[in-house]
């Protein structure tokens, strides 16, 4: 309360603090808490905010949310300056546009790096700028008025014209979904395309929205002129701009060049422009020796005794918002030694890590990827590389799902699972590696063996209990290698029959694979009726599109199995082997390809790509493979009539659905099927993986956990998804039997029940 009332005491200091705050302001300690609060508890409440972990942290909060109107219109206008759209700026914010954000050339060139961003930006003049204009309303006349506003401006605006960008408003979903991508993966993106080896550092600030296009060009000078890659980004509506710097920091040249420019940068924002070094990321390490410089000495000097007040013994994260080192930005520089070509990108932004089916568990692809890069900076030897080595085995290799999560979430696409591979493949023994390729050249006989040992297992199970099945697995897994051989666990469903359903070739509409694991292992037995490939057939015929299934599907396979634990040359061999017969199956393409597992239709749609030879991926090019979720939604439904529906369906959408971008599909079969259908917001990849699940239950349980609980809160009469062993993997998590929804859709459009 004495600061308080010294700060209130002072009308030139309070001016100047009010007069900061006028614009986005993160640096420092938020000395306007001193005149908002009357409390010590209500000044302190505001202190803690951008404080950084510097006064303590905050364990539990209520947030007073705002409501936001559903109605969305938004625009990606193109300007051949910044100058351009930075004038236009004022006029959008006039009309009542919610977002206002900026891109400039390099921006923009550099996005197209992330999927789904249109190529022919990458031809885009460097001086081309993006202005992204968005505006929400309650109702349709609310939108409608601010859309005819809107309107009136864009005619006024000299635009440039793009094949992909059309410099006008639009209410699609995928479009303006499309545009915020490319604007929010502004720090990996162009993060990503830095050169190898080199430190990425993000800064943010604020100027006056009116000065905004003069501090773009100062900024783009002023980085071009220290040797860094200019481009610039932000939200222009509230003058706040983001930039970032890319340096050896091992290269003692590269760390003086970014010194050079921060003292430079630092200069302009405040001397220049009277603006914040922070807009809305907090001071940090980085601009800590700056703070004064902006603040001026008496209010840096209260934010020093604040400090002192609150922690005295100066224990709660030093150094971060307060420093009087001036070469503390210089201090600790991160290195970022080169990796594994796959992950070398990464900036380590962390947006895949709540995809990660082993984040509670091991490590997430972030991790992995910053272990390997210690494992570079170390010593050959050292205690710590050899630590590391140890661990990673497990933590990192074994306890990767490989499924690729992380890549969708990844903004630059980075295949954390496809570097996991890559590892399994390389500690294999040549001997592994015959063994698997000649697995991949039998695997007739292997299939047919496999769903014998299935049959025999749940015979022994039935009559004597899982417990010495599970005992003599366990012993196979420490005399081999737990990686290798799997754990038979009770969940474990039955043999499939060994004949698949007759069908005709004549007056099919399509060629129905059914997968090898749907061939091996039964499906669940709690709905009376027809096995998957039954149920696939019969609905297929019912909406009369009938699907044909080749008498010489046995021995075949996805080549998934070689594929998730990098045996490359079994891959390979079935990789061919499934393409040729598909080729001729289907006629050279004339037919689509149905395939009633999504990772196995994945598995052949993209997965073995890679792996085929010249001729042999030519005739890949002419498959057309179709999830049977695609085929039953798209082209069976609306030729069925739905008879009878359950009252309600959780359904679980697998990784590879996420791949396909079929989820859709599998919530409009279960819509059809049941009066409710419920996705878990904790629905994520089950880590079962085909036998991963099997190899190291631990992940799956780990991965499930959230979906489990949340699934387990109340009854369902369904338990649907698309993929026998994602469902082992839930029907293990949850204790309810979870089948596909192909056989959930056969029952409901029965017209008579068995």
């Amino acid at each position: 309360m004495e600061l308080k009332a010294e700060i209130e005491a002072d009308g030139e200091l309070a001016a100047r603090i009010r007069a900061k705050y006028t614009i986005k302001n993160t640096n420092g300690y938020r000395l306007d808490a001193f005149l908002d609060g009357a409390t010590p508890v209500r000044i302190l409440r505001g202190l803690m905010v951008g404080s950084e972990g510097t006064f303590g942290f905050i364990s539990e909060v209520v947030f007073d949310t705002l409501p936001l109107d559903r109605r969305i219109s938004s625009a990606l206008l193109l300007f051949s300056s910044l100058t351009a759209a930075a004038a236009a700026v004022p006029r959008f914010n006039e009309t009542g546009a919610i977002a206002v954000e900026l891109m400039d050339g390099n921006t923009l060139r550099a996005s197209v790096s992330v999927p789904g961003v249109p190529a022919d930006w990458a031809a885009l003049p460097r001086t081309t700028t993006a202005l992204l204009v968005e505006f929400r309303a309650a109702d349709e006349a609310g939108l409608e008025a601010f859309e005819r506003s809107a309107d009136a401006v864009v005619a006024g605006l000299d635009l440039v014209p793009a094949a992909s960008v059309t410099n006008a408003f639009t209410r699609d979903a995928g479009t303006i979904a499309g545009y915020w991508k490319a604007r929010k993966a502004f720090v990996t993106a162009v993060g990503g395309s830095r050169p190898s080896g080199t430190t990425l550092i993000t800064e943010d600030f604020a100027v006056p929205p009116a000065r905004l296009a003069d501090a773009c060009e100062a900024l783009l000078e002023l980085q071009s002129r220290h040797g860094f890659d200019a481009a610039v980004a932000g939200h222009a509506a509230h003058g706040n701009l983001h930039f970032l710097l890319a340096f050896d920091a091992g290269k003692p040249a590269d760390v003086e060049r970014y010194d050079a420019f921060m003292q430079e940068f630092c200069a302009l924002v405040v001397d220049r422009f009277d603006g914040s070094l922070k807009a809305e990321h907090a001071t940090g390490r980085n601009i800590a020796p700056f703070l004064e410089r902006e603040w001026g000495p008496r209010a840096t000097e209260l934010m020093w005794r604040t400090k002192q007040v609150i922690d005295p013994a100066g224990v709660l994260a030093p150094r971060i918002v307060l420093d009087r080192d001036p070469q503390a930005h210089l201090r600790g520089l991160k290195t970022i030694p080169k990796v594994e070509a796959v992950a070398d990108p990464c900036i380590e932004c962390g947006f895949c890590e709540p995809a990660c089916p082993s984040q509670d568990l091991t490590t997430t692809p972030r991790q992995r990827i910053v272990l390997r890069r210690e494992m570079m900076r170390q010593a050959d030897g050292s205690p710590v590389e050899t630590g590391l080595l140890d661990a990673y085995g497990y933590d990192a290799v074994d306890t990767c799902a490989g499924d690729s999560t992380c890549k969708l979430a990844c903004p630059v696409g980075i295949d954390t699972g496809a570097m996991m591979k890559g590892f399994r493949h390389r500690r294999h023994t040549p001997r592994e590696e015959r063994i698997a390729a000649l697995t991949a050249k039998n695997f007739r006989v292997v299939e047919a063996s496999a769903r014998l040992a299935v049959a025999a297992a749940d015979t022994v199970g039935t009559r004597v209990g899982d417990r010495p099945l599970q005992a003599v697995t366990r012993l196979a897994r420490k005399a081999v290698r737990p990686d290798l051989v799997p754990e038979w666990l009770p969940q474990i469903p039955g043999a499939a029959a060994r004949r698949l359903p007759r069908t005709d070739r004549v007056g099919a509409t399509a060629v129905y694979y059914p997968a090898c694991v749907n061939r091996i292992f039964a499906g669940p037995d709690s709905r009376p009726g027809l096995a998957l490939a039954e149920a696939v057939v019969t609905v297929s015929g019912r909406a009369g599109k009938p699907v044909w299934i080749p008498e010489d599907v046995a021995g075949t396979c996805c080549a998934t199995i070689w594929h998730s634990k990098g045996y490359d040359a079994g891959n390979r061999i079935m990789a061919n082997r499934i393409v040729e017969a598909a080729w001729a199956w289907t006629a050279g393409g004339t037919l689509p390809l149905v395939v009633d597992a999504s990772s196995c239709t994945l598995g052949i749609a993209e997965e073995v790509v890679p792996y085929l030879s010249g001729d042999n991926r030519a005739l890949h090019s002419e498959l057309t493979v179709v999830d049977s979720l695609v085929w039953a939604a798209d082209e069976l439904l609306p030729e069925l009539t739905v008879f009878r529906t359950v009252g309600s369906a959780v359904v679980h959408p697998t990784c590879s659905m996420e791949h396909l971008g079929d989820v859709g599909q599998l919530r409009a079969l279960a819509e059809a099927c049941a009066d409710e259908v419920v996705v878990p917001d904790g629905a994520g990849c089950c880590a079962f993986a085909g036998d991963r699940g099997m190899l190291h239950k631990e992940l799956t349980d780990s991965a499930t956990a959230k979906e489990a609980a949340e699934v387990g809160r109340l009854p369902y009469d369904a338990y649907l998804s698309a993929n026998r062993m994602c469902e082992i993997g839930m029907e293990r998590a949850t204790g309810h039997p979870y089948r596909s929804t192909l056989i959930e859709l056969e029952h409901a459009t029965r017209p008579t029940v068995r």
